[in-house]
């Protein structure tokens, strides 16, 4: 439902609060300090290490007419901070479980305890919903990316740039939002190896994932993220809000209606037949797709003939080997020479049906799974 959220909260004395964690200067110095300011406090690596996710901090100090304003700005992921991963998904039912955790965190950090309410009701400055969606039939998330890296985005968007990463990200930045999609299990190989080769933030809390779910294949994990930053950007993006605050903003149906959004506004003008024309590279994922146990040798043998038979026909591509290699060549061969079916555009299919149910991925009913189909 929603995953990082940037919290503004308001605060009338930073000097109540353990100033010494924050830098490059302390609270003390901040409160001291001429005109406008900002300190942080980054949690240490240790929480980390330790398994324990907490949240980033930044007090601003601004001048105004009416004097000095302090805000502390708290960002987390909102996933990570009750589950300790982003796998598991949010439900609404869930708010108030997040404040408690939230509210346990800032004071550990802090050593000062902030009332619910107060969370609930601060601004919001950064808010990304998102959606994990689970592919257990060997549909490649590399694949579905490749396609999405495609798409002329810039008919639909201000666009600033696309990033392309290894295959597994493809990132668009536009004037007033960022969109992610993600193979997250790649993404949590790639921080197990280092936690800056990874596009996700924090990953080293949930390298436990890895481990959790080796045994449940085959799975991909497509990862789709919505990204506003600045309130300026939220506010655009819900106008028929009120206010913009963590609480006005934790509903389902305001997060799926604005990834479905974003979908249908990035695919609609996708060709959906088109996505499984029967090129040598497209042949060769819906092959791998339809036959999982084949070696890289057959697959390959097998692309080639059926590309070669689309340009000879089988008779041309049968006289050719048997002049060669005589019949039995010809005959080991033709077993691999049957056309897979497409499955591109299932894929998509899949994504969408997921947008529209909005059901939370939770690690227990996969595990559960892993269990029962042990027995």
């Amino acid at each position: 439902m929603i995953d990082t959220v940037k919290l503004l909260i308001p605060v009338h004395n930073p000097l109540i609060f353990d100033g010494s964690r924050f830098t490059p200067i302390t609270l003390e110095q901040l409160v001291n300090s001429r005109g406008y300011g900002k300190t942080f406090l980054n949690p240490s690596p240790t929480y980390g290490k330790m398994g324990k996710y907490m949240p980033r901090l930044t007090m601003y100090k601004r001048m105004t007419k009416f004097g000095v304003v302090y805000q502390l700005a708290a960002e987390f992921s909102a996933p990570k901070m009750l589950f300790g991963n982003n796998f598991d998904e949010l439900e609404e039912k869930d708010f108030d479980a997040l404040l408690t955790a939230l509210q346990a965190s800032l004071q550990e950090l802090l050593g000062h305890k902030f009332f619910k309410p107060q969370l609930a009701h601060a601004d919001i400055a950064a808010w990304h919903p998102s959606k994990n969606i689970v592919f257990l039939d060997y549909t490649s998330c590399q694949t579905i990316l490749n396609t999405m890296g495609k798409l002329d985005v810039s008919k639909t968007y201000d666009l600033q740039k696309t990033d392309f990463r290894d295959g597994h990200v493809v990132h668009i930045h536009a004037n007033s939002l960022d969109i992610a999609f993600y193979d997250k299990m790649a993404d949590l190989l790639k921080a197990k190896k280092s936690g800056k080769r990874a596009f996700e933030n924090d990953s080293t809390v949930q390298l436990n994932l890895l481990e959790s779910l080796s045994e449940y294949r085959p799975m991909e994990v497509f990862r789709y993220e919505v990204r506003f930053v600045g309130r300026a950007s939220i506010k655009r993006a819900y106008p028929e809000l009120e206010q913009w605050t963590f609480e006005s903003l934790y509903k389902k149906k305001l997060c799926q209606n604005t990834l479905l959004k974003h979908w249908n506004k990035l695919t609609s003008s996708v060709d959906m037949l088109a996505l499984d024309v029967k090129e040598p590279y497209e042949l060769l994922q819906n092959y791998l797709e339809a036959n999982d146990d084949v070696t890289p040798q057959a697959a390959l043998a097998a692309v080639a003939g059926l590309v070669i038979t689309s340009q000879v026909g089988i008779v041309g591509l049968r006289n050719v080997l048997e002049a060669r290699y005589g019949k039995q060549a010809w005959y080991r061969i033709k077993p691999l020479l049957k056309s897979p079916d497409p499955y591109r555009f299932t894929a998509f299919v899949h994504i969408d049906e997921a947008l529209q149910r909005f059901t939370p991925t939770r690690m227990s009913d996969f595990l559960s799974n892993i269990e029962n189909t042990g027995k």
